[in-house]
């Protein structure tokens, strides 16, 4: 190991995933790669340190012995294998006449095209001219695509219907994924990179279509566009899910089901007993009994008045939860009769200054 630091090699932390380093692996792969850089013996050693940190990373029990013992994880008991370590060498006769550059190529037991192949996902078809090179490779797999959508409380109650646009990464149909430029032959052309995508194997495309949000939606929702999410090269496309958020409402606040909003209650109601008008979320006023004696951060509830059932969630209910106001004008009689009240409950209320 000689004190090598795999995660510096491949420019990722000690908290990478998985992959995140596969991704830096196949970067710095296609950077490094000696049949991308002939005769560049730097390069060469920097692709074997990278296949070497790559080897241990990407496994789980290598990985974790690295994490235990650094540089003496081979010593710990752990049998480490050949592996890609044991680097790249051109086969008999590479870079001459007649030969092929990618035969006979040991990558820990994998030919180029087979690490190719490994690396880009699919496999890839030896062609049988004199070159060796490549064909046509099966085109990566058409992806899914995750997209987030805000609504608001109103929306995911009553449900409603919007179009989003979404953009894509779609499979280079050029290259196919590759990120290299084909010659007339379909061939790869490793030294130089696909004029459509600009080695990057994939394209931006946009995607339309009508989301139909469900009544009873909550935060957190899935919903499925089925084909319209990123395309492989051959044109089949994954499907789009769409997330919903809903944003927060100014007057009610949802738990599950359930809706919560204050309700104000005049002090003479709340002591007396009486009715209440409250706005649902629908827009309709309900009356709502209020029994004598209630108190501030009672709730009332309202049986089948929150969110609507959906799937396996049943409908819920709206609680009202009580705020005594107080009024602040007060008139000459109103004033008399609560002091009269005080009087009569032996409770010490501030006297009035009278002229």
């Amino acid at each position: 190991m000689n004190g090598k630091d795999f995660y510096k090699i491949l420019g990722v932390p000690k908290t990478a995933t998985q992959e995140e380093i596969k991704k830096a692996h196949r970067k710095l792969a296609r950077k490094y790669h000696p049949d991308l850089n002939p005769g560049d013996k730097k390069a060469e050693e920097t692709f074997k340190s990278i296949q070497e940190a790559y080897d241990v990373l990407s496994d789980p029990e290598k990985r974790a012995k690295y994490d235990q013992f650094g540089e003496m994880w081979q010593n710990s008991g752990f049998g480490a294998g050949a592996g890609p370590s044991a680097g790249w060498r051109p086969g008999p006769g590479a870079g001459t006449a007649g030969g092929s550059p990618f035969v006979d190529v040991d990558l820990g037991g994998l030919n180029f095209q087979d690490w190719l192949a490994q690396m880009f996902g699919g496999g890839v078809r030896r062609d049988t001219g004199p070159m060796g090179g490549f064909g046509t490779r099966s085109a990566a797999p058409a992806e899914d695509v995750e997209f987030g959508l805000d609504i608001s409380l109103e929306d995911a109650y009553r449900g409603a219907s919007q179009r989003i646009t979404v953009t894509v990464d779609d499979v280079c149909p050029e290259c196919e994924g590759m990120g290299q430029k084909r010659n007339s032959r379909g061939q790869y052309d490793l030294g130089s990179l696909c004029p459509r995508c600009r080695g990057q194997g994939r394209i931006p495309s946009q995607r339309s279509g009508q989301v139909n949000i469900p009544a009873g939606a909550w935060d957190g929702l899935r919903l499925k566009l089925t084909g319209q999410g990123a395309a492989d090269a051959r044109g089949k496309r994954g499907d789009l899910y769409v997330q919903l958020h809903i944003r927060p409402h100014p007057k009610f606040e949802r738990d599950g089901q359930d809706l919560l909003f204050d309700v104000a209650v005049p002090y003479t109601i709340a002591a007396l007993g009486g009715e209440v008008s409250v706005e649902m979320l629908d827009g309709q006023k309900r009356q709502l009994l209020v029994p004598p004696g209630i108190q501030t951060g009672q709730k009332m509830r309202l049986s089948g008045q929150g969110m609507p059932a959906l799937r396996d969630r049943k409908a819920g209910d709206a609680y009202a939860r009580v705020k005594i106001t107080v009024p602040k004008d007060l008139s000459e009689r109103e004033r008399n009769l609560l002091e009269e009240l005080a009087r009569l409950r032996n409770e010490p209320v501030r006297s009035r200054t009278r002229a």
